[in-house]
């Protein structure tokens, strides 16, 4: 059996962190932020046509890689990455956008396929050596390292 790669990628997104968050947003949408959001400690948080993405890190530039997948991806093997989350969102666009806190664009729009529901996994690493630069160090790249992969939700 074959295993399908990933459909579209962006490798090495950039977006400027604030507040510790930023966000994927269907192209045309606008996110339903929940009334509890970021104090809770979930990574990634549905926001309707679009999720949410807490940082340990704030003022720092942190290394994305966007993956959009015609069906489920592999898990990451166990080590790799130091936490994981899941969220579903709606798209009605087919074109997804990773943007900053004050809603920039980090990167240019990626085609994940359709309209539709669709699924993210997020996963992290680096977070406690970012958690540790607050305060120390403004607007460095890196250290903190995300891999996000989306892919359709199946009925």
């Amino acid at each position: 059996m074959t295993t399908l790669g990933p459909r579209a990628t962006v490798n090495g997104a950039t977006p400027r962190i604030e507040y510790h968050q930023f966000k994927l947003v269907d192209l045309d949408g606008t996110l339903d932020v929940p009334n509890n959001w970021p104090q809770h400690s979930r990574i990634a948080t549905a926001a309707g046509h679009g999720v949410l993405f807490h940082t340990a890190g704030n003022d720092f530039h942190p290394f994305v890689r966007l993956e959009a997948w015609p069906t489920e991806p592999p898990r990451q093997a166990d080590g790799l990455w130091e936490v994981a989350g899941e969220a579903e969102f709606l798209s009605d666009t087919g074109t997804l956008l990773l943007r900053e806190w004050d809603s920039g664009p980090a990167c240019d729009p990626i085609s994940i396929g359709l309209p539709g529901a669709y699924r993210l996994r997020a996963y992290c690493r680096g977070r406690a050596e970012a958690k540790a630069l607050i305060g120390q160090e403004m607007y460095y790249e890196g250290v903190e390292e995300w891999l996000l992969q989306v892919w359709p939700l199946t009925c």
